[in-house]
């Protein structure tokens, strides 16, 4: 996975595939998408990406911001696919593997990367504090659809990127921000980003996460409308 800051690339070792999942988490605005869409675009260069979308508006001109370091071909190696709710996210993810064998068949290449944007977003709208039965069921669904991306990425190399949002836990006397997905997420991603705001308006904090090292690194970066570097 290629990351658009000399940092990032240092801590994952990019000269080697990352293994598992890697999650970019935080905020609101804070400029995940617009990491994420770095990636997929730098990792369109080598090969094919699927771009998983499950926010109501796609951003375009943000993609078109993105595109002025590169050419606009590499667009025909990422497949872009909009999932509206949970239930649509559900069968994308299971039948992501058929996507990856009709590569292979059709053009002989594996898919390098698969983005989804964001993982957790549509599950919480499906949540509800008071039907704890339905709640089971979404963390069994949300556990299979991770369950299955480190399958593609044990079995096929196929590298695992997803968006997350930011959540807040009270522990005793202290708030402390963690990913979305709870238990589930914390199971199946050992890698992380967060993405926080600073007081300068255009400057992002950065925070990483490796597992089995539990190395972790932090360093400031600035976010302007042509992304991260």
């Amino acid at each position: 996975m290629n990351f658009p800051t000399a940092k990032l690339n240092e801590f994952f070792d990019t000269s080697n595939p990352i293994t598992g999942i890697l999650s970019i988490f935080g905020d609101f605005g804070v400029g995940k998408t617009t990491l994420a869409l770095q990636v997929a675009m730098k990792a369109a260069k080598k090969g094919n990406v699927v771009f998983i979308y499950s926010k109501p508006n796609f951003p375009y001109e943000k993609v078109g911001k993105l595109l002025n370091d590169y050419s606009s071909q590499i667009l025909d190696n990422i497949i872009f696919i909009s999932a509206l709710t949970f239930a649509d996210l559900i069968p994308i993810v299971q039948n992501i593997e058929f996507l990856i064998l009709s590569s292979l068949k059709e053009n002989n290449s594996l898919i390098n990367l698969i983005v989804i944007d964001s993982i957790t977003d549509l599950y919480r709208l499906e949540l509800n504090k008071d039907k704890k039965e339905k709640n089971v069921h979404l963390n069994y669904q949300l556990n299979q659809i991770l369950a299955n991306l480190c399958y593609i990425n044990k079995v096929y190399g196929t590298e695992i990127l997803v968006v997350n949002e930011l959540s807040r836990k009270s522990y005793e006397n202290s708030t402390k921000e963690v990913q979305s997905g709870g238990k589930v997420m914390d199971y199946w991603v050992k890698n992380s980003v967060k993405i926080s705001r600073t007081k300068k308006l255009n400057m992002r904090k950065f925070k990483t996460k490796r597992e089995p090292e539990i190395l972790s690194i932090k360093f400031l970066s600035d976010l302007s409308e042509h992304g991260f570097g």
